[in-house]
């Protein structure tokens, strides 16, 4: 199939940015008041941006392919317009000025497309596709990245983002296209099809694309593609709203690069029983945020077990809005838990079970390797101990391939600049497998102000947890100067051997793509 993001133009027009041009006054003109067309031009503001470049391109690929789709269910439908829009940061006029533009003067690009149906008196524009740059914002933290490639005037271009789509309420509504936005990160096909899409749902159960997807077309449109995931049909199970709040799930997507959905039922007198689904791939990062030291009861795994997760520091989830535009900060709490309808944890290849389940599993293992830690002459370990035994130890899973993990390790360097031996590096590297998660162990202090921690939890991801402590996920532990390894269980108690680790203080917790 055609790349519809490389196709040549028919036009060319170049527009500087600076003042007295007006991005209201010009979305109005051109592209109807479009609420997700002025995102696009707010985006480029807060990257101070000069030059807006627009092209006529015709319908390729995955556009043609949405034509038609439309065509067979209005026989009067024709596709109007359809423009490309980029922004850039620089100052240009002339089509020849891009040969000398390097990648990074780009600041997103998008694809507008006017559907018009005389029959149904609907003429309108929608975004039919854009990526932007993330906003660099020191409190922004967005680990999941996708590498687009796209044609200005004759050149090709590059940008990093995350897709952001919106519906036409023709053959698409808020479900296919958050699908089709996060799916982007994880297949191969980045012009995943709507008509694709949509085929897979009817495969399901006959309906209606215009009217969005319920939760079996979800979970089986992403089985087919290949995508793992973990959800929660909050419908299905009212105690789930508390016991598995949905924002575990969110965070627990995000953290880990693969991102989330979530589902929710609108309010107000004029709601109904309308619902609209959102795609996630990011969070804000609240360093002096109050309420991890203000709440009394923190997240319990079981009568006696209690921890600080990470997401106690997160301010607001970051995702696109269909309705509005694409990059938006959602506070963590704004959807209530009575609201929420449905959550979507996107799991990376290979991972078999929840970052939610990882920190559980990873707590239980820590409480169980605490009677071989008592001995110690390191201040540090014996903080972890401490704080442990206080149930106030702060837990952050990750889900890392093999090489992720050791290229991490290896970069590890304490407070006292100590690095771990390439002896050891090797050693791990025989024992950890292809995917795993990694359950950062840190202080509340130490975990939101200095970004660091005391070690890790290696737990093998591709192994389906047990409903009892089996051990069975356990690669090892990392701590203050020491490996703790699984000797054996005899009688359902474990014991462990111990091998000496050079980082003796606390390092750098993982960071990726933030």
């Amino acid at each position: 199939m055609v790349n519809h993001r490389l196709v040549s133009s028919t036009s060319f027009q170049s527009f500087n940015l600076d003042p007295p041009f007006s991005n209201f006054q010009f979305v109005e003109r051109q592209f109807s008041s479009l609420p997700a067309a002025r995102r696009l031009f707010s985006l480029s503001r807060q990257f101070d941006g000069k030059t807006l470049v627009i092209e006529d391109i015709p319908a390729k690929g995955v556009i043609a392919s949405e034509n038609r789709e439309i065509r067979r269910h209005f026989n009067d439908y024709e596709m109007v317009d359809l423009k490309r829009l980029s922004f850039w940061k620089v100052p240009f006029k002339r089509k020849s000025s891009l040969l000398f533009r390097p990648l990074n003067d780009l600041i997103g690009y998008a694809l507008l497309k006017r559907d018009r149906i005389p029959s149904r008196n609907i003429d309108r524009w929608h975004v039919f596709e854009s990526v932007f740059l993330n906003n660099p914002h020191e409190h922004n933290c967005v680990s999941a990245n996708k590498l687009f490639s796209l044609r200005v005037g004759d050149f090709k271009f590059r940008i990093s983002g995350i897709m952001f789509c919106q519906q036409n309420a023709l053959n698409k509504a808020c479900a296919q296209v958050g699908l089709r936005s996060l799916c982007s990160l994880h297949i191969r096909d980045t012009d995943l099809p709507y008509e694709h899409i949509n085929q897979l749902a009817k495969d399901i159960q006959p309906f209606n694309p215009a009217d969005g997807l319920n939760v079996q077309q979800m979970r089986g449109i992403l089985t087919s593609l290949g995508v793992k995931f973990r959800d929660v049909d909050y419908e299905q199970s009212t105690e789930a709203r508390e016991d598995l709040p949905y924002q575990k799930f969110l965070y627990s997507g995000i953290e880990s690069g693969a991102g989330a959905l979530l589902g929710f039922r609108l309010s107000g007198p004029s709601a109904g029983d309308r619902r609209h689904i959102i795609p996630f791939f990011g969070h804000t990062f609240s360093q002096d945020t109050w309420v991890p030291n203000a709440e009394i009861a923190y997240f319990h795994v079981g009568e006696n077990t209690k921890y600080l997760p990470s997401d106690s520091w997160v301010g607001s989830f970051m995702g696109h809005d269909d309705n509005f535009g694409s990059n938006f900060s959602v506070p963590k709490r704004y959807v209530t838990p009575t609201q929420a309808e449905y959550v979507v944890e996107i799991l990376n290849n290979g991972v078999n079970y929840s970052g939610t389940v990882a920190e559980a599993i990873g707590i239980d293992y820590l409480y169980s390797i605490l009677p071989n830690l008592s001995k110690s002459q390191n201040v540090w370990l014996d903080r972890l101990i401490n704080y442990s035994a206080a149930q106030m130890v702060v837990l952050r899973a990750i889900s890392l391939t093999k090489s992720e993990f050791l290229k991490h390790i290896g970069s590890l360097r304490d407070w006292e600049n100590n690095r771990e031996n390439a002896s050891m590096i090797n050693i791990l590297g025989k024992l950890v497998p292809d995917v795993m998660w990694m359950v950062e162990l840190s202080l509340p202090e130490l975990f939101p102000s200095n970004l660091r921690k005391l070690g890790e939890i290696i737990l093998d991801a591709s192994k389906s947890p047990a409903t009892k402590r089996d051990f069975n996920a356990f690669v090892f532990a990392r701590v203050p100067e020491r490996y703790i390894f699984l000797q054996e269980i005899v009688n359902n108690a474990p014991s462990f051997l111990v091998a000496p680790s050079a980082i003796i203080s606390h390092a750098s917790f993982y960071r990726g793509n933030l």
